[in-house]
């Protein structure tokens, strides 16, 4: 896995609006697991400080 991290890249949620598993049909649940998958083969990955740090700076938790 390459843990080199590309310093403006960030996390970003696939859809503006959160949904709930249980709405999504198998094709579309299929859909989204495999965009986290594409995004770890890809090297985006972050530590659990790095996304506390980024939900801190957009929702202020």
């Amino acid at each position: 896995m390459n843990n080199d991290k590309d310093l403006h890249s960030e996390p970003t949620l696939s859809t503006p609006v959160p949904v709930s598993i249980g709405s999504l049909s198998k094709e579309q649940l299929d859909l989204e697991l495999q965009k986290g998958f594409d995004s770890l083969n890809n090297g985006k990955v972050f530590t659990a400080d790095e996304v506390d740090e980024m939900l801190k700076k957009e929702f202020g938790i």
